[in-house]
């Protein structure tokens, strides 16, 4: 007897018998493969279940061996999102859930993409009976994947079938094949381990052949995929940006070539020349806060809106003693007294108060007032703001 073999289980056998004996018909549904539990299993007529299951699916795909009439051919499609496992023993199910046949199978195994490394893979399953006529094979298109043999078949009103369920199956994250034909936002990985988005700038909508690897044909037919999604701001911080990704620098844009941020954003930010452009936001220079959204706290604003800076108002404890270039502290302020002399005539600086002309000359007295610390010092600048990090806002293409 060969190593690997296929054979009917006794209740198999016996739902036969009783097909053939009736004019009746034993329906086919399921597949199932199992590993063994870790061994190589000789098939067991008398088996109920495999020794350890680890799927089981609607097949794919049947049809009588065209060199052996008394054979029934039942395929499965096992996609790349499947696996872990060794397959080691395969088995067929009927629509009551009977195990019909039982197998084993050379030991393979089959990668899930999450390991890093994944296949679209193929089990066939052989069966020889007495009477295929008593044997119905349900194939359920709605639910499969076809292999290429059985795509190809005579059979047109079949055929045209099995293209609705590739049309509507998903190969998101498989590995990049040149003959297939991908449509916009489909996402591959390429031989470089690395996953890529079709993402169609040039408007063509499909494409085939066009390899992902090569940076000639990035960003605008393929772009790194990172999972975020199109007119979302992320923060960078180095000079050099990241494929996929535009600087926020209120940069006037193509609505066409950029249609994926323009649906996401629109014209909050400029509407550029009113049909074929819109504007980036531009975040240069500004701090980020949250959208007060009905909170109460920053009222009357839209998302996505600017707010100039602004100072609250408050109130100081002023000291009393004066004195050229003196100081006094009081309550922890620190109050320096500055002295400037003006002839008559002069203009006045306006912090000086608000009369412009001095009528005689004069000497005018204004002081600066900080918090204190420990060397009696204080930054100031022409802008209030907090400490913060210099990064570059960047929003997905």
């Amino acid at each position: 007897m060969p190593q690997f073999y296929t054979l009917l289980t006794d209740t198999g056998q016996a739902k036969l018998a009783n097909a053939v004996a009736l004019g009746g018909t034993i329906e086919i549904t399921e597949l199932a493969v199992g590993d063994g539990n870790g061994s190589l299993p000789a098939p067991d007529s008398s088996a109920e279940a495999l020794i350890n299951e680890v799927r089981r699916a609607p097949i794919n795909a049947s049809q009588t061996d065209p060199d052996n009439p008394s054979w029934i051919v039942v395929e499965q499609v096992l996609p790349p999102d499947v696996g872990g496992w060794t397959i080691r023993e395969i088995g067929i199910y009927d629509v009551d859930g009977d195990l019909i046949g039982i197998g084993n199978y050379p030991e393979t195994y089959k990668p899930v993409l999450a390991e890093g490394s994944s296949r679209t893979q193929t089990v066939r399953f052989v069966l020889e009976v007495s009477d295929t006529s008593a044997v119905t094979l349900k194939v359920d298109p709605a639910v499969v994947l076809a292999t290429r043999e059985y795509s190809d078949a005579s059979d047109e009103a079949l055929k045209a079938t099995i293209e609705q369920a590739i049309a509507a199956a998903s190969y998101q994250f498989a590995n990049y094949d040149a003959e297939r034909i991908y449509t916009t936002g489909e996402v591959v990985r390429g031989n470089d381990g690395v996953f890529y988005e079709f993402y169609d700038r040039d408007q063509v909508g499909t494409v085939q052949g066009v390899a992902p690897t090569n940076a000639g044909n990035r960003p605008h037919i393929w772009m790194m995929w990172d999972g975020t999604r199109p007119g979302a701001t992320i923060e960078w911080r180095a000079e050099t940006l990241p494929e996929g990704y535009v600087e926020n620098d209120g940069a006037e844009l193509s609505r066409a070539d950029y249609r994926r941020v323009f649906a996401a954003l629109g014209t909050l930010f400029g509407a550029g020349d009113g049909s074929t452009t819109f504007l980036l936001p531009d975040d240069r220079g500004e701090f980020k806060r949250g959208w007060d959204h009905g909170r109460g706290i920053d009222a009357g604003r839209q998302a996505g809106s600017q707010q100039l800076d602004s100072l609250q108002d408050h109130a100081h404890g002023l000291p009393t003693s004066t004195g050229d270039g003196g100081g006094s502290t009081e309550s922890g302020i620190q109050a320096v007294f500055q002295d400037a002399e003006f002839p008559s005539g002069a203009i006045r600086p306006p912090e000086y108060g608000d009369n412009p002309t001095i009528a005689a000359s004069t000497t005018l007295r204004t002081y600066r007032v900080s918090t204190m610390n420990a060397n009696w010092s204080a930054r100031f600048s022409g802008e209030t703001r907090p400490r913060n990090n210099a990064v570059i806002y960047l929003t997905k293409i």
